[in-house]
This record gives structure tokens, sequence and C-alpha cells, in this order.
């Protein structure tokens, strides 16, 4: 019953965020045209660059500290003053890479877009809420208030809307844009704002509160920042390769139906990521042993199992709705395509219960390298399947990829498991 009401508050907040979202798309069709419309684009992209980066990716290392794996309740003020300073840390490198960049992005990323230079102003004032944000969220998550977590999104999003209309009607073109900026930024700032409400246990007089130095703090915050980081900007570059061998081998309107199918997977794939990054990492990070009990570990793949078997239930018997509705009637011959993604995606979601199990017991390095190897494989199979049976050939790829990397995250978690209770690893 507690699973359900988590998964429940999520999907009413993630709804709200990408319908957001696509208004914000919607808006920046209308004041742009088909001619400018590219701007958003590169914008979008531009800002999941800077969410990816801002804060050092210390989300996660904040949620294990507040989960209380890692360290005793009395001490989170201290790690999160660290926090803090590695956030500025971050705000400076990103703002001046942000001006030092600027003539490079007008010209080239927004094509030379009139008043492009406000959109680097807009981007620059972002970086301090993003990046204070992964503070916040870290905390919501290592309390395991997904209800809180759920409002930030929620109050975010209509924050977020509210002032994008305002912008969209008061600047028009320039005005929507910046608007799509200000809505990450009202995402960030009421993560910030209910981040900052719940309140740090305060130091007992008979509990010794053990100090360690800052870098010690920053090397441990880091390590999840860098698994977050190389989670978020591997794949995504991955993509862009097999994209190239899909065109160069792909046969009529393949490439565009495999990227439809792409966009879709986007879509339904977000609540079970966003379960796996706030329920099920703050879970498991909430123990110092590095040992993992067997129940937890199966609750954890029964839960994902449900939630991602009844979204490929969904997704399949209401396919030929959804293309329809995202879509045009020149994309209907992707419905054959869609039950290949979606035996990959349940494959790769399924493979992430492993790793998160592994980050949240501390085995960071192992993830990390976990990254690359998922993507080289992903890439070396494309190599050989793509250019042998088409885009077929890239979904076989997909499929083979994330079966063996679900074989491989089972048998490392098994492998805790069987680990010394007192055994602590950080590494």
């Amino acid at each position: 019953m507690k699973d359900l009401k988590k998964v429940a508050h999520l999907g009413v907040g993630l709804a709200i965020k990408l319908l957001a979202g696509l208004f914000s798309v919607k808006l920046c069709a209308y004041y742009l045209g088909p001619e400018n419309f590219g701007v958003s684009g590169q914008l979008g992209s531009l800002l999941s660059i800077i969410s990816l980066l801002a804060g050092g990716g210390i989300s996660a290392g904040i949620t294990k500290i507040y989960a209380g794996g890692a360290c005793p309740p009395e001490s989170r003020s201290e790690w999160h003053r660290a926090g803090g300073r590695i956030v500025i840390i971050f705000i400076c490198v990103l703002i001046i890479a942000l001006l030092l960049a600027a003539e490079w992005i007008v010209s080239r990323l927004f094509n030379g877009f009139q008043n492009g230079y406000w959109l680097i102003a807009g981007l620059t004032l972002a970086v301090v809420p993003l990046s204070y944000a992964a503070i916040g969220q870290g905390r919501i998550n290592g309390l395991h208030r997904d209800d809180l977590y759920a409002a930030s999104l929620i109050l975010g999003s209509l924050l977020g809307v509210l002032g994008l209309i305002f912008l969209g009607k008061l600047l028009g073109a320039e005005g929507a844009l910046l608007g799509m900026i200000w809505v990450m930024v009202a995402q960030a700032l009421a993560m910030v704002l209910i981040g900052r409400l719940l309140k740090d246990k305060k130091s007992s007089p008979v509990t010794e509160v053990v100090v360690t130095k800052f870098w010690t703090k920053a090397r441990f915050l880091l390590g999840y920042g860098v698994l977050s980081i190389s989670a978020g900007a591997v794949l995504p570059v991955t993509y862009i390769i097999i994209r190239l061998l899909i065109r160069a081998h792909g046969k009529g309107d393949e490439f565009g139906f495999w990227q439809a199918t792409l966009r879709i997977s986007e879509a339904y794939t977000q609540l079970p990521l966003l379960l796996l990054s706030t329920v099920l990492f703050a879970r498991f990070a909430g123990s110092t042993s590095i040992s993992v009990e067997f129940q937890k570990v199966k609750r954890a793949y029964a839960l994902m199992a449900i939630v991602m078997g009844l979204i490929t239930i969904f997704v399949y018997f209401t396919r030929n709705y959804w293309i329809k509705l995202v879509f045009t009637a020149e994309f209907q011959p992707m419905e054959a395509y869609l039950p290949w993604q979606l035996i990959g995606d349940a494959l790769r979601i399924m493979s992430y219960v492993g790793t998160t199990i592994l980050a949240a017991k501390g085995a960071v390095r192992v993830c990390v390298v976990g990254e690359f190897v998922q993507c080289a494989l992903l890439l070396a199979t494309n190599f050989v399947l793509t250019p042998l049976f088409d885009v077929y050939g890239a979904y076989a790829a997909y499929i083979f990829t994330y079966a063996l990397y679900f074989g491989a995250s089972v048998v490392f978690v098994l492998k805790l498991k069987n680990r010394s209770a007192n055994a602590i690893a950080y590494s």
C-alpha cells in the first residue's frame, strides 16, 4: 500500500510536469513559427545540460546522507554546508563558461536569433536556482517525502506555466523562450523552498558528531555527482552515433519511425526512472551496511516489474491512439516498431533496479563503469546489427544489450547479499 501511494504521488506530480512541458512547446510553436521553432529545441537541450551539471550532480549524495545510511542525523547540517560550498563552486564555473561561450551559443546554437543574448542572460540567472535545487531534492528524497517531491513538481510547474503565459504575451517569441527557462527555474525554486522547510534534527548533547574535512565530504558527494552526470550524458551521446548509423543504413522513413518510438519511450519511462531515483535509491541508502536484505531486493524488483508491466500493456494496446495524438497519420507504420521498443525499455528499467541498489549501497565506481560499459556494448552491437538488418538491427541491439546488462546487474546485487554487514564502501 505504501508503494502504491508513492507511485500515485509521483505519477500526479510527473503528469503535471509533463503537461507544463508540453504547453511550453505549444506556446513556443505559436510565437516562433516553423522558421524559428528549432531554436526552442536547442534551448531545451542547453537547459538539460545545465540542469545536469548544476550543483555538480550532488543530489544523490545528499540523498544518501539524509537517508541515514552514511552519517548520524546530527551531522546532516555539516554535510549540508559542504554541499552548499560545492554548489557555489559549480555556479561560478557554469556562469563563467556561459559568458565565455555566449557569442558561439547565439551564433551557432540559436542561429543568430534576435535578442539571443537575452536568453544567455536568462540561462546565467537560472544556474543559481538549478544548482541549489540539487540540495533541496536530495533532502526531500533522503527523508522519504515523496509527497513533498510531487508537491514541488506541481507547484513549480503551475508557477512556471503562469510565468510562461505572461512572458509570451509581454515579449512574444523572446518571451516564450524566456518562459521555457522560467518553467525549469520555477520547478527548481519550488524544490529549494520545500527542501528548506524540512528541519534538520538538532544535535544531542550525548551524541558525538564526527567532524570530517570538507574535501572528504566533497569526494563523497562528487562521487555520486560523477555517477549522475555520466548516467545523464553518456547515453544521449551514444544515441547520436546510433542515429547516424540508422540514417546511413535505414530504408525510406525508418529513421523517422525509430526516432518517433524513442520520443514516446522518453515519455512513458519517466515515471519508473523517477521511482528509481526518488523511492528505491533512498530506501536502500538508509542502511549503513553494504549487504542487502533479500526480501527488500525482491520487493524492489517486484515493484518495478509491476510498474513496467502495466506501462507496457497500456502503451501496447493504446499505441494506435497515441501515434495519432502525438504524431500524424504518416507515422502510422511505426505501430509495428513500438513493441520492440517496449521490450528493450522493460529490460533497461529492470537492469537499472540493480544499479540503483548498488549506487545506494556505495558501489559508485561499479555503477559509473557500468554506464560506460552498457553504452559501449550498445554501440558495438549496433555497428554489427544495424548494417545487416536496418532499423530492426537497432532494436535487436537494444534488447540484447539490456538483457545482458540486466543479468550482470542481478549478479552484482546478489554479491552484496553475501558481504559482511560491517563492510562499508564509498568508492
